[in-house]
């Protein structure tokens, strides 16, 4: 096991009850949960890669906001083809 497996298994990974709950507390779709908790480890391992952080939970947290306002920005864009559609009905 890498240096980074074991942080990630000893200072990630005992969180995810508490991960858990701050996403069901803060994000609407609960079936999407599961999902940001993945994107959210993702982000987590390869920004460790280039350097383990001081504190974990901070830094996990951080990623979780990061990761839901990512999601709503992209949630409230418009595809250019439904623009495409709406100018089409003028």
């Amino acid at each position: 096991m890498s240096k980074l497996d074991a942080w990630f298994a000893r200072e990630i990974l005992p969180l995810e009850a508490v991960l858990m709950q701050f996403l069901s507390r803060n994000w609407r779709n609960r079936n999407d949960i599961a999902d940001l908790r993945q994107d959210i480890y993702v982000r987590v391992y390869e920004a460790a890669r280039k350097e383990i952080p001081f504190s974990a939970k901070s830094f996990i947290f951080s990623i979780a906001r990061n990761v839901m306002v990512d999601r709503v920005r992209r949630e409230r864009r418009i595809p250019i083809e439904a623009v495409a559609d709406l100018e089409a009905l003028d």
